[in-house]
């Protein structure tokens, strides 16, 4: 298992498929509705360069002071993808398989994150802001601060993938 900085692309080029891999630093969330949003502007919004898009929706503390932040199927919005790598999104996090193609085509990552585990990586988020879209409440796009967020990489930058019946590892 490798600690990673989750703002830093050229350490994550590293990384294989298969890798377990520990981020650290700034990661943002969006789902259907906020790509949705994201793919109709005018502008790429300039805080999601070169960063990492985790397809879920937090949800709010408890009063214990705790959250669920659990990863959401990814295929569904494969038709955002090359629109996100266009503007320099180096990967995403989500659940399930994507289009390795599109991965393999523009050298960028993805990293699947293990469903039913929300209240783990609720834990690694040390905060979380919503910075666009806020009327769509746990769709909203959130910028997370997180440390030791369990990832594995399930398509590296070069089309490398788990999901590939070849894949030996």
């Amino acid at each position: 298992m490798k600690r990673i900085d989750a703002n830093c692309p050229k350490e994550m080029k590293k990384l294989r498929a298969g890798d377990i891999a520990l981020l650290c630093g700034t990661i943002f969330t969006a789902r259907d509705s906020a790509l949705k949003k994201i793919s109709e502007e005018k502008n790429f919004p300039k805080i999601l360069e070169n960063s990492i898009i985790f397809h879920a929706g937090p949800t709010e503390k408890n009063k214990k002071k705790m959250f669920s932040c659990g990863p959401t199927t990814s295929k569904r919005m494969d038709s955002f993808l090359p629109m996100l790598f266009r503007h320099n999104l180096f990967a995403t996090i989500g659940k399930g398989e994507r289009d390795i193609a599109i991965h393999k085509k523009s050298g960028k990552m993805y990293f699947t994150a293990l469903g039913g585990l929300g209240s783990l990586y609720g834990s690694r988020i040390i905060s979380m802001e919503p910075v666009l879209f806020k009327e769509l409440k746990s769709e909203a796009v959130y910028r997370l601060e997180v440390r030791d967020f369990p990832v594995i990489v399930a398509i590296d930058g070069k089309g490398k993938s788990i999901f590939n019946r070849s894949y030996n590892g």
